[in-house]
């Protein structure tokens, strides 16, 4: 039914708003008001508050707008940094962290007190501490103080009064902006908006961030449940300002750029933001579209038509006769206003109350008929379709059972993948201290170089200036036995000048 559900949302919103009628409660009396606990297919383990319907569905094995959550995790890639707004007890964050750890980084923001407890120990319990950082704090386009109504499903709580939250309590929350939570991030990857009905406002504390960030794909809840025509033109002018910025608005089903859901249209789902030119987006889409339908869903659908235009037919006449049977009271009056002696109004009224009985049986009989004949010729027409349709059921029985046994083999390989991949993370982790410590001893060792150096060139500067002091002293020596030379030559010139002047002894005699 569930999955009807969701394919109905295509096709017709008014199946699928019926559907919802019959599963929601059902989907409540799972678990009651307890705890839960239940694991991922990436092996993650969750606690969760089974009072919440969305997570008591994913709990059941049934997880909401599998599609987008699929297109959604095939954009993670190692290192990837994910912004998560609403992160509940941490489905999204945390399987994001799974894709993107040991270098990535997811921010996840939970506002409600119940939910970010369940998210802060399921981050604790599967050992992301180090990937995910989490505030309890709501998101809008300004810091500051706010309250936060929280309805019977803590999924829907909301800072706005919305159609789900008709019986709620309030409590008080910080709230802050991504472009003021998240300023010395450089860029971001990804971003995830569930807050019913404030994505606007998301969206506006956020223009810095995403401006900056280098591609970065957006997901945001719309729901015309959560909006009214004010929240609905605010988030418009927040879209036209990020068109401005190079982003376009994508939606499922739709090939390029999409316009933004009229209130009027009773869409509910999933839209999207990406940067013109960035494929990506388009082809995690493609990629996770909706198969087509098996011929029993198509089957049921159309008997749901069929129910459903019935119960539309009957609430019509039942209107109707009570709108007749009030004028009629009018004419009559009241029991109140017919006096005991009034023997002709007493039998006016009585004749009253008898052809409303009979119009009533008239119309309960009349819808029976055309029910059980709407069966009869429904069942006439589609007895080998049906013969048929079983036969398909039950192979897709034996194929569900073969798939679900290679499912439980690949979720092992996976798990043990998961294990591998976590033991050589510590191993890497180790490796990393390793290297660490290698680096500081080097650091150390780098310094005492650099004392010696120091001392060196100390004693190699003292050794220059007494160099450059010897040669001064060469220098003046070097002049002094100049002078000394110099005086040296003019003595030896003046001796020879008076050798000459002498006379020669021999000659004299």
């Amino acid at each position: 039914m569930l999955r009807l559900g969701e394919a109905a949302a295509e096709r017709d919103p008014r199946l699928a708003i019926a559907l919802s009628a019959l599963t929601t409660p059902r989907v409540r009396a799972l678990f009651g008001d307890r705890l839960i606990n239940f694991s991922s297919r990436l092996g993650l383990s969750f606690t969760a508050d089974g009072s919440d319907v969305f997570a008591a569905t994913v709990a059941a094995g049934h997880l909401p707008e599998a599609r987008d959550f699929r297109a959604f995790m095939s954009l993670v890639r190692p290192g990837s940094v994910i912004v998560d707004v609403g992160a509940n007890f941490g489905l999204y964050a945390l399987s994001a962290a799974a894709y993107a750890r040991p270098f990535g980084r997811v921010f996840a923001f939970e506002p409600a007190p119940d939910a970010f407890a369940a998210l802060d120990q399921n981050i604790i319990a599967n050992g992301l501490a180090e990937t995910i950082a989490a505030a309890r704090t709501a998101v809008a386009d300004a810091s500051g103080k706010a309250e936060l109504n929280i309805g019977r499903d803590v999924s829907m709580s909301s800072l706005h009064r919305t159609q789900r939250l008709a019986a709620s309590e309030a409590v008080a929350v910080d709230v802050v902006s991504l472009d003021e939570a998240l300023g010395d991030v450089r860029s971001i990857d990804l971003l995830k908006i569930d807050v019913e009905g404030g994505e606007a406002a998301v969206l506006r504390g956020a223009r810095a961030l995403l401006t900056r960030s280098r591609a970065p794909i957006v997901q945001f809840e719309f729901s015309h449940k959560n909006l009214d025509a004010a929240r609905w033109a605010e988030l418009e002018e927040s879209l036209k300002t990020l068109s401005g910025q190079g982003f376009r608005l994508h939606r499922r089903g739709v090939d390029g750029p999409a316009p933004l859901p009229r209130l009027e249209e009773s869409f509910s789902g999933n839209l999207f933001l990406a940067r013109e030119g960035d494929g990506r987006l388009s082809e995690a889409l493609k990629a996770t579209a909706r198969a087509a339908m098996e011929p029993e869903d198509l089957a049921a659908l159309a008997l749901l038509r069929v129910v459903l235009s019935q119960s539309e037919e009957l609430q019509e006449a039942d209107a109707l006769e009570r709108h007749l049977l009030e004028a009629a009271r009018s004419v009559v009056g009241r029991e109140s206003d017919v006096a005991p002696e009034d023997a002709v109004r007493a039998m006016q009224r009585a004749w009253l109350e008898t052809r409303s009985r009979a119009l009533g049986a008239e119309t309960a009989v009349k819808s029976l008929s055309q029910a059980v004949e709407g069966r009869d010729r429904l069942t006439e027409e589609h007895t080998d379709k049906i013969a048929r349709l079983r036969a398909t059921n039950q192979e897709l029985q034996e194929r569900l059972a073969n798939l679900e046994s290679k499912l439980r083999d690949a979720t092992k390989a996976r798990a043990e993948k998961i294990e591998s991949m976590r033991a050589a993370e510590n191993k890497m982790r180790e490796r990393v201290a390793g290297l660490e410590a290698a680096v500081h001893a080097a650091n150390a060792k780098l310094g005492v170089l650099r004392q010696s150096e120091a001392l060196l060139r100390q004693r190699l500067d003292e050794s220059i200036n007494q160099a450059k002091t010897a040669q001064q002293k060469l220098a003046r020596v070097r002049k002094v036995a100049r002078r000394i030379e110099d005086r040296n030559r003019e003595l030896q010139s003046r001796l020879s000048e008076r050798t000459n002047d002498e006379p020669d002894p021999s000659t004299s005699a």
